[in-house]
């Protein structure tokens, strides 16, 4: 069986963007679909792929679908790209009525019933697609019929076949680093999966697609996997894309011991957590000595009140002293933080301004809240009866569009400058910062 994958990804950098942008988003490889057409390959389906932002607009993608003789397609579908996933299908059921659609993906699972209800889609696959993906292009190969709802079956990660880069026609080179200074060819792989935290602007849509338990590759099937892509591109840093690579102090501690004696010195990237951090401080150490050079750490807020309503289950405290050992051990920080959450009043902005302050991250990276299909804090904001803006394009998190229609933009835009700039007390003052004493909200009403 033949099939054609399609990435949706062109909600940021938009259409004509592969390998011209310098950005990330022009550039990463989707590792789910990466991984479906690994397993697909690996028992003996051919695979090729349309990536959206390799075409010029969607007549360029109409005539890709006119030029091929494909009978099954593939789609991913990110809340963010929905949008675009719907009109591909209209666009493949308009070109080829006999075209057998099979979405998957993280909104497919969160929003099953919505995805359902778009009759052009033939087959859903939920959770995890390696296994469940390959058995319907067998029985589809057969003849046989086939749910169209499908709950994909996880797999053993060490059992499945390491991502087919190629798919993406991509080159080490052509990979945009995630951090300043890291050395090109950069590559990213993935280490595990599922997250074991209950953070609410997350949560529970992961535990949906993943389950209630994490799954980490062995340190050797990681390890292994760097010395191939260290042969096929030379890279030269490199980023663990999991949602945290730091998350059992066990498997990181024997992970940098087979690293160090694989012969590798290569810096790397990673996200982490501040309590994980400042409980097992010698493992930061120990990646450090390994290659770790950034740490991306969610740090989200200086008010301890937002960090509670996040269920972050992290203090401002360990914020700090995370920060703090990334400097004692040269590691550089890429600080993420979000403004603009239900209820944070104007003095709570400023408390994570103060925190940004005395964190003195290398990167600094704000978003604005975001209220993601399938999270809790989407449930919040419901509750409260605030208004989300857009479910799809408002899913992404970047500080440059509205998300919430109750919450003062500007104002948040001019604390987040700030945040940039450092300064001290009369910069807040300036901005008409509001004393402890007085909780005007910022971002709807408490």
């Amino acid at each position: 069986m033949h099939v054609t994958l399609i990435f949706p990804g062109i909600a940021l950098p938009g259409f004509d963007s592969f390998k011209k942008q310098r950005t990330i988003e022009a550039n990463f490889i989707d590792h789910g679909l990466a991984s479906l057409s690994a397993s697909a390959k690996a028992k003996g389906h051919t695979v090729d792929l349309i990536d959206l932002r390799a075409l010029r607009d969607w007549q360029h993608f109409r005539d890709e679908v006119r030029r091929r003789s494909t009978r099954v397609w593939g789609l991913t579908s990110w809340s963010l790209h929905y949008p675009d996933v719907v009109r591909a299908v209209r666009i493949l059921k308009e070109e080829r009525e006999e075209a057998v659609v099979i979405v998957g993906g993280v909104h497919a699972t969160v929003q099953t019933q919505q995805v359902a209800a778009n009759r052009l889609i033939d087959h859903i696959i939920t959770q995890e697609g390696e296994i469940s993906f390959v058995q319907l292009l067998d029985r589809l190969a057969a003849g046989e019929p086939a749910e169209r709802i499908i709950i994909g079956q996880g797999p053993v990660l060490d059992e499945i076949p390491w991502v087919d880069r190629e798919l993406f026609d991509i080159a080490g080179e052509l990979m945009t680093p995630m951090a300043p200074g890291l050395p090109t060819p950069f590559v990213t792989t993935n280490a595990g999966r599922g997250c074991p935290f209950k953070c609410n602007f997350c949560q529970p849509a992961e535990r949906a697609v993943f389950g209630n338990r994490v799954k980490m590759r062995s340190q050797r099937n990681v390890v292994d996997e760097l010395r191939f892509l260290k042969d096929r591109y030379r890279f030269a840093s490199w980023m663990a894309h999991d949602d945290l690579f730091f998350i059992n102090h066990r498997w990181t501690r024997e992970f940098c011991a087979q690293y160090r004696a694989a012969g590798f010195t290569d810096p790397f990237i990673c996200q982490m957590r501040v309590d994980l951090m400042c409980r097992y401080p010698d493992v930061i150490k120990e990646m450090a000595e390994s290659g770790l050079r950034w740490a991306m750490i969610g740090f989200e807020s200086g008010s301890q009140r937002i960090l509670d309503l996040f269920e972050k289950e992290t203090t401002v405290e360990e914020n700090l002293k995370a920060a703090a050992l990334c400097k004692e051990y040269g590691v550089r920080i890429w600080a993420n933080v979000m403004f603009g959450a239900p209820t944070e009043t104007r003095a709570e902005v400023m408390e994570t301004v103060r925190m940004v302050w005395r964190i003195r991250p290398d990167h600094l990276s704000t978003s604005f809240f975001t209220p993601t299909p399938g999270s809790g804090m989407a449930d919040e904001v419901d509750k409260r009866g605030l208004t989300i803006v857009d479910p799809y394009s408002g899913s992404c998190r970047t500080p440059t569009a509205a998300k919430v229609k109750d919450v003062d933009y500007e104002w948040l835009t001019k604390a987040i400058a700030l945040a940039y700039e450092g300064g001290a007390e009369e910069k807040l003052l300036a901005l008409g910062a509001l004393p402890e004493r007085r909780q005007e909200a910022v971002c709807g009403s408490r």
